[in-house]
């Protein structure tokens, strides 16, 4: 069975890691991962793209939703309930994530947000894992793989294999991008 994990708002917000984490989803086969996603997720990573940067029209937006459902095979997933999860999560607005991981049986959350305390998740056995930490584990799991879907990156950005690390490591994903330099 694939370990499953699901991916909160934060950790796709950023163009360069939610690329990274995408690939990983479609790639998810090859490391024994089923990644998981919610509408409510992506509207909140969409919500946060648009306040950030409100250059971006709403249709580009949107349209960067699709593509994410479209790439990771079956990731969508419906009809969990936030109210049926007891959690003591600091921010009531996090409760949909915890309903939706525990619905689907995931064994993992990749977030940013250090709501997500162990004391909070191990009564639904869940944990919550860091991009960076969840990225260098999958490195773990299938080395050459991890190194196609940065490779992947890198060329669709027109850079250099290095540069792309270099820039990995810029934007918080140190023990990966050390990973990768071995």
């Amino acid at each position: 069975m694939a370990f499953r994990v699901l991916y909160d708002a934060n950790a796709i917000f950023g163009s360069l890691q939610r690329s990274i984490l995408v690939r990983a989803g479609i790639h998810q086969a090859r490391f024994n991962l089923r990644v998981l996603l919610t509408e409510e997720i992506l509207d909140e990573m969409v919500h946060a793209v648009g306040t950030r940067y409100p250059d971006i029209q709403p249709e580009h937006r949107a349209s960067l939703k699709a593509a994410i459902i479209r790439a990771i095979p079956d990731c969508l997933i419906t009809g969990y309930d936030e109210t049926a999860v007891a959690s003591n999560i600091r921010d009531p607005g996090d409760r949909h994530v915890v309903a939706a991981a525990v619905h689907t049986n995931a064994q993992l959350i990749v977030t940013q947000d250090r709501d997500f305390s162990e004391t909070a998740l191990a009564p639904h056995g869940l944990a919550a894992q860091s991009p960076d930490d969840f990225l260098t584990d999958l490195f773990d799991v299938n080395q050459s793989t991890a190194k196609e879907l940065v490779g992947e990156e890198a060329s669709a950005r027109g850079i250099a294999f290095d540069a792309l690390v270099d820039l990995l490591e810029e934007r918080g994903l140190i023990r990966f991008a050390q990973h990768l330099r071995r």
